[in-house]
């Protein structure tokens, strides 16, 4: 698990926009009940990372990038249907 600032740097994005991203949904950190704090799983960062690649490389906005990340999820859902 790692921290917001951590999860920024892993992802090269900035604090703000990791907070944009949990905000709209597109990826969800777990709360530290102790402390508070936003912390991201191996999953998460890689979620950020290629939310990341879609915005800058591929000049996708938010909202496509919401729409792929849903369809890459219903592939992934349709995947393990087909392994039954």
């Amino acid at each position: 698990m790692f921290p917001i600032d951590t999860a920024a740097r892993l992802a090269r994005m900035s604090r703000h926009s990791v907070l944009v991203c949990c905000r709209r949904g597109l990826v969800t950190p777990r709360l530290d009940p102790v402390y508070g704090g936003f912390y991201f799983d191996r999953d998460a960062i890689r979620t950020l990372q290629r939310i990341e690649y879609l915005r800058t490389a591929c000049g996708v906005n938010l909202a496509g990038i919401e729409i792929i990340l849903k369809l890459m999820a219903d592939v992934e859902e349709l995947r393990a249907l087909a392994r039954i």
